[in-house]
Formats: C-alpha cells, structure tokens, sequence
C-alpha cells in the first residue's frame, strides 16, 4: 500500500472530512438501510419550486446558432449576455457595475469566495469575520492561513462598536486588518439583518481603517416583510467593496451561476486567477439564466419561493414552540433560510447531531461557524423539506434536545 501522507501538501493535510461531509454519509449509509433522515440541514431549495418548466422551454426555444454558441468555449470572465442581465438585476438592488470589467460569473458564489482569498489573502493576514459566520467562507479563507478575527452578531448584524474596537486592538498589535467579510442582509446562520446606519459606519470604517469588504448575498432577495435594503456595495463610493450573490437560492442552485462584482482592477486579476482552475463557466446554463433574466422568469421566482419560505417557516416556529426545550431560544426571521437555535451552555451540539442522524433527522451544529470553539448554537434550515417532515423533523430532535437539557 503506498503511504499516502507523505505525498500530501501542507494544505492537503488540512483537507479532513467536515461536518456537512459527514452528515451527508450518514444519511448515505441509513438510506442504503432503508432508513428515513428528514434534513433540516443545507439551505437547499424548495423542490417543487424549482423552474423546471422554464428551463425546459428556453431549451426548447434555443436557435441552432445558440446551440453553436452554448457548446462552444466561453471567455473565463463569462458570458457577456448574463454579466449585461446580471447589471441590469443588481442596478434595480441599488449596485452600479459595468458588465464589461466589473462582474465575472463564477460557479456558485463559492467559486467566488475562494477566489477572493486565492487573490487577496497571504499567510497571517488579518480577515475580520462575524462571529457567527457562514462556514464555508471560514474554508475558503483558511486554505491560506490567515489570522481570522471574530466580531459579534447580534440582532442587528454585525455590531459596529464591538467592530471598532477590534480594529484598534488590531491596530494596537502593530497589524492591519485587510479583510473584513459580510453576510448583511439574513446572515447565514442567524438571518439577521444589518442595519442601514451600520451599513454606512461600516463603509466609514473601512477608509478610516484601510481595509476592504466582501459582501456576500446569498439571502437577501427572500424578504419577509418588506425590501432588503441598499447592498452595502451601493453604498461605498470609494470602491472598497466586493460584492457575490448567486442563482442558487433565488432560482435554482443546480445550474451553479454565481457572480462577483468588484473594482476592474480586482476582476482582471481574478479573471486570471480563475483560469487556473476553471477555463469557462458551463455555456448552456449561462446561456439559459440570461434568457431567464430577459423573460422575466427571475422576477416572477423569488417572490414566488418566497411565499414558500415564508409558510415554511411559520410552521417550523410553531412546531418548536411546542416540541423544543423551554431553555432554548430562538430568532424569528423576516427573511432568508435559516433558523439559530441557542442552548445552555451545557450543551454541546456536535454530540448530539450522530444521535439525531441515527433518530432520522439532521442539522448543522452551530460550533462550525465559529472561529473559536462555541458548541451549544444549532442551525436548522427549513427551504427544503417538506411540511410534514418540517413537523416530524422538529419533533423529533425537539425530543433530543430536551434530553441533553
């Protein structure tokens, strides 16, 4: 047998399998024992929701010259047709981006993370993150070993003054913060939203500090109660700020269109940093996205998965209200995917999650979107499953956890 260890890189041996990995094995491996798992876990999408008949017909419609085009190469920055319909989406959001030099189409948001890092960051650099935060742009930014500060969330998002003051223990240290990384509107996992007063300090706070911001909005198109306010990106004239979003929650995250908008001198170099890994972004669902934009199918879809969500997400609430611990606690989200469940302190979470798999149902333990080790936080999505195993799903960890408590 060969001794696979010494072959790897030193960024290679931090590839273990993570918790997401692990659910999705242990739900592999109860099906293959005709076992049920309800998944309250990734926040997938809704499916009977997906497009499925609009795609098909925009296919259906392609002229033999668009075959020719979809199923030829594509330049790496993307299609000029999508990145001139994704200008027109974000202009009606309050962003101004030109398509030729301010927007790359990347597969997935993710995409668009790792690139970020992959551009932007060296060993020991400082990034400022949320604490909570999404945990796979923890991922993206470790792979180049960074030093990653936390800043608190709390109701309002990101809070600015604990935010200022890091900066000046930053400062104080002899470092400089480079980074600083947002999920403003329904943060992924706790579905708050940042206030339009810290949007602007925020804006303020990154000339008077010299750092840049990315701006992650995955979530903010599936409001609740009313619009999701200004981008943070709509309101930075300096030019300091990134700005990705994605296909995969408004319309359907199977086709893999992300997107990121920047500076033109930050997207020449992450054109060029993209073609290392991905020449060309898949013709055929860039070609159907931008007719799905020029129809008007993308404007149609959010408001109707929203109305989805919103129902879903009522009914995960009353089920916890009367299935869940009286010790935990819990937010009411106007928007987004994603419910943040806290425990006592007591309780440790990534305990609990192969108990709950083996019980048939799964969620994401709230310690992987910490920097530092925080274990008594769940997160539970309620976009995919379906009502009724929103209900038995709910019931049955609510069983769990009052156990654990």
């Amino acid at each position: 047998m060969v001794d696979a260890d010494k072959f790897y890189s030193e960024l290679g041996k931090t590839f273990e399998p993570g918790i997401i990995t692990q659910v999705v094995l242990a739900a592999m491996d109860s099906a293959k024992q005709g076992k049920k798992i309800i998944g309250l876990t990734g926040g997938m999408y809704d499916p009977p929701s997906l497009p499925g008949e609009e795609v098909s017909r925009v296919l259906a419609e392609a002229s033999e010259e668009d075959w020719r085009e979809m199923l030829q190469y594509g330049g790496t920055v993307g299609s000029l047709e999508l990145r001139e319909e994704l200008s027109k989406f974000m202009a009606g959001h309050g962003i101004e981006a030109d398509p030729n030099g301010e927007i790359i189409v990347t597969t997935g948001s993710q995409q668009a993370l790792d690139l970020v890092a992959r551009v932007f960051l060296d060993p020991g650099d400082v990034v400022i993150v949320g604490a909570p935060t999404y945990l796979s742009a923890l991922g993206a930014f470790r792979q180049f070993n960074p030093e990653i500060r936390s800043v608190e969330i709390d109701e309002g998002g990101m809070n600015v003054e604990a935010l200022e003051a890091e900066l000046g223990r930053i400062e104080a240290e002899g470092k400089w913060a480079k980074l600083l990384y947002l999920v403003p509107s329904f943060q992924n996992p706790t579905s708050t939203m940042l206030t339009v007063e810290r949007r602007k300090r925020i804006v303020e706070l990154a000339e008077e500090h010299d750092f840049i911001i990315l701006e992650d909005n995955p979530y903010g198109y599936i409001c609740f109660e009313g619009e999701m306010p200004t981008p943070v990106m709509g309101l930075d004239e300096g030019g300091r700020t990134m700005y990705t979003s994605t296909f995969s929650k408004i319309v359907s995250p199977g086709m893999r269109i992300g997107w990121l908008v920047a500076p033109r001198e930050f997207i020449s170099k992450m054109v060029e940093a993209k073609s290392n890994v991905s020449i060309c972004n898949d013709g055929i669902t860039q070609y159907v996205a931008a007719q799905l934009f020029k129809r008007g199918e993308v404007e149609r879809q959010i408001p109707k998965v929203t109305e989805v969500y919103r129902r879903k997400r009522d009914l995960m609430l009353e089920a916890m209200k009367t299935s869940f611990p009286v010790e935990a606690e819990w937010n009411d989200p106007e928007g987004g995917l994603f419910l943040w469940v806290k425990l006592p302190e007591h309780v440790n979470t990534t305990e609990i999650l192969m108990e709950a798999v083996e019980n048939g149902v799964a969620f994401i333990p709230g310690s992987n979107f910490f920097a530092e080790p925080v274990h008594n936080y769940i997160r539970l999505n309620y976009s995919f499953p379906s009502e009724a195993d929103i209900v038995e799903g709910i019931q049955i960890l609510g069983g769990l956890l009052k156990k654990a408590v």
